[in-house]
């Protein structure tokens, strides 16, 4: 059975989704949560009951010095995997992701609102295709 693998790009205020069946070749971006507005861990909680999710890959940016913002990711993975234990974390590589969903975004035409709202979905798209690429 393939694995549904939920994607995770972590914001202090923006959080975004993608899904992906593994070994997939394509990857869904789904919703940007709003931290300040919405429990990321209640969304993620509904998204892992529709999408059947059976793993989390929680981007983290390895190519910069350790510094406040990895201290957050990994908090937020320590309470992804309280929060559902039985759905393993792993962290993976989100290196410049955001760059890249930056620059697919300004080609979409879309207004400023909604470039803002895909972006991160986006990026945790492109962490996913990327995992998925990787894959033997």
């Amino acid at each position: 059975m393939a694995d549904r693998v939920l994607c995770i790009d972590f914001g202090l205020k923006f959080i975004g989704l993608a899904v992906a069946d593994f070994p997939g070749i394509t990857a869904r971006a789904l919703e940007t949560i709003r931290s300040d507005r919405q429990d990321p861990l209640q969304v993620i909680g509904q998204v892992v009951s529709d999408e059947k999710v059976t793993k989390f890959l929680l981007g983290f940016p390895f190519s910069d010095a350790e510094g406040e913002i990895h201290r957050r990711i990994r908090d937020f993975g320590d309470r992804l995997a309280q929060h559902f234990p039985a759905i393993p974390v792993e962290l993976v590589d989100e290196s410049y992701s955001s760059i890249e969903a930056d620059e697919l975004v300004q080609q979409t035409g879309l207004g400023r609102r909604q470039k803002q709202r895909s972006q991160d979905s986006q990026a945790a798209k492109i962490v996913l295709l990327r995992y998925l690429n990787a894959a033997p």
